[in-house]
């Protein structure tokens, strides 16, 4: 596990409510000049990806935005999440910047994150 971990002034995982989740593929397919394609594993843990949102304050919003371009040098690095699946703690990162959209006098984050 990494040693940056998700800010605990933030909620603590992704809310259930919207989240989709999927598998990266890890095999390669090879094609064979007659016959079925050949198959084999590039590697052995695959990745996968989340997608999905949390509601946040103003204060909030500034602690993720802080934590992204700070500790996590723009969403490069590597951190512990908890899984919104399992609720075990796992090392993620982002698959490209976190998208914001003010509700009602609070933001609603949508994320894409990878479980590594």
């Amino acid at each position: 596990m990494t040693e940056i971990s998700w800010p605990d002034t933030l909620p603590v995982t992704l809310l259930m409510d919207g989240l989709s989740a999927k598998r990266k593929t890890s095999v390669v397919r090879t094609a064979m000049d007659a016959g079925p394609e050949k198959m084999r594993r590039r590697y052995t843990a695959s990745v996968k990806t989340f997608s999905g949102k949390m509601l946040l304050n103003k204060n909030q919003l500034i602690e993720l935005d802080l934590f992204f371009k700070t500790a996590l040098a723009d969403g490069v690095l590597r951190f512990n999440f908890t899984d919104p699946q399992t609720l075990e703690t796992a090392e993620f990162r982002f698959i490209e910047p976190y998208q914001e959209v003010s509700v009602s006098g609070f933001f609603e984050i949508s994320m894409s994150l990878e479980r590594l």
